[in-house]
């Protein structure tokens, strides 16, 4: 028996397919919208809820690649099954990669694709309801420290109090402010996330606000922003600190009046959401710097909740540890222990990168190791362990300047266990053009715990 009331949008452009489809998912009990282009369906996935999305992978005006992408930035934890008539290995890793449930070629096995529907809305509704139940238990550790984090967490989470989430890259920001929505009377409610350093100070304010049709050069429809796409929910602003002095004012009256208007509009919207904020700058050295206002400062900053660097709770780098050894040999279906000097290296380490920095060195330690020990030789060089650094870019001559650019930044992106903040500093550049160079080499900046 079907379950009624979820919501499913299907994107093809072939009419006869988009049809077919059509009358499968609502045969199946469930109500489907329908979009013929790539332009269409992103327009859908910013404006509505979809319990999930089924996608043709090549569309007229782009891919459904970018239509997965958009949904995920705005509905992290919708399924995708993307369908496509041109399968290629290259296609099918990208498309699990960037977070698709299944994979289906055309002609569609409608047998196939009924089971996949099915499992797909059975696995997205189990999965939402073990994440609110165990979203204080994805943050790992027993440590006086992260206890105290975990505390804090469960007394303010039913209310509706701002929550500004500090610490360094990689120490659990996001995981943080999942684990507050999760356990917020906003539960059931939208949870998106935005990361204001990714956004160019041209754009901040169309893609928090969003835009009336003819407000800019380019705006060629009404689009919402994150807050309307947040209305009885909760706003996640990552970064916080990288928004700029203009739309910080814009911002502060949201807050303050509970309402805005889009880009070039005239309307007053009003808004309910709940506001969590993250950033890994001392905020206060900023407000003293004169880049980051002070009003809005006090505003936001009404329960603070500093998530622990690693090095300063080494008691459960070994729980950690373990507990990434496990998810990745269950991933990649290998069977891999420490041996007792790894687990030595990581506790005498510094992890600069924190939680990410060793998730990433397990993850790569559990690929690389040929038998059932994970030894250190499987370890980061920078970790003290025996390593697979590369002594060198090995350079050819006449090798355009830009490719060793590329080169090098992707080589330390890796080395420093993908930490931002960490890597940027390492290169001398700004965390924005970091962010930019990433997303030109095709790797997605703007994901990930902080």
């Amino acid at each position: 028996m079907a379950e009624e009331g979820r919501f499913i949008l299907l994107v093809d452009d072939h009419n006869a397919t988009r049809e077919t489809l059509t009358e499968v998912i609502r045969d199946l009990g469930h109500r489907v919208k329908a979009a013929a282009n790539q332009a269409e369906a992103v327009r859908l996935v910013e404006e509505m809820q979809f319990d999930l999305v089924l996608t043709d992978l090549k569309l007229p005006d782009g891919s459904g690649l970018e239509v997965m992408r958009r949904l995920k930035a705005v509905h992290p934890e919708t399924p995708v099954v993307m369908i496509t008539g041109h399968a290629t290995i290259d296609n099918a890793v990208e498309a699990t990669r960037m977070g698709a449930y299944e994979y289906l070629t055309k002609p569609v096995d409608l047998n196939r694709l009924r089971i996949v529907i099915a499992n797909a809305l059975y696995l997205s509704t189990l999965e939402c309801r073990v994440g609110r139940a165990a979203s204080l238990d994805a943050i790992v550790g027993h440590s006086p420290e992260i206890t105290r984090v975990k505390d804090l967490i469960k007394q303010i989470a039913a209310t509706d109090v701002t929550v500004l989430i500090q610490g360094e890259s990689g120490t659990g920001k996001e995981m943080a402010a999942n684990a507050i929505q999760a356990l917020s009377r906003r539960e059931n409610g939208p949870f998106v996330k935005v990361n204001v350093a990714v956004l160019s100070k041209e754009l901040i304010e169309s893609e928090l606000f969003g835009h009336e049709k003819g407000a800019f050069s380019g705006a060629i429809r009404q689009r919402k922003g994150r807050f309307e796409l947040a209305d009885g929910g909760t706003l996640f602003l990552d970064e916080i600190g990288e928004m700029p002095l203009e739309s910080q004012v814009k911002l502060l009256r949201v807050l303050q009046e509970h309402e805005f208007e889009r880009v070039g509009g005239t309307e007053t919207l009003p808004v309910d959401i709940r506001l969590i904020c993250a950033t890994n700058l001392d905020l206060k050295k900023r407000v003293d710097e004169g880049l980051f206002r002070e009003d809005l400062y006090f505003r936001i900053n009404v329960v603070r909740i500093r998530m622990p660097a690693l090095r300063e709770r080494p008691d459960d780098i070994p729980l950690l540890a373990e507990h990434f050894r496990q998810k990745y040999c269950a991933r990649y279906n290998f069977d891999r222990r420490f041996s007792p000097e790894v687990l030595q290296v990581f506790t005498s380490y510094s992890w600069p990168g924190n939680v990410r920095e060793l998730e990433n060195a397990v993850e790569g330690a559990v690929v690389r190791s040929a038998g059932e020990v994970i030894g250190v030789d499987c370890l980061p060089e920078e970790t003290g362990g025996a390593g697979h650094a590369s002594d060198g870019l090995d350079l050819a001559a006449g090798q355009p300047l830009a490719d060793v650019e590329r080169r090098y930044i992707l080589s330390e992106y890796e080395r420093l266990g993908r930490n931002k903040s960490v890597v940027a500093k390492s290169l001398g550049i700004g965390l924005k053009t970091l962010y930019r160079k990433l997303e030109s080499y095709g790797e997605d900046a703007g994901q990930g715990e902080e």
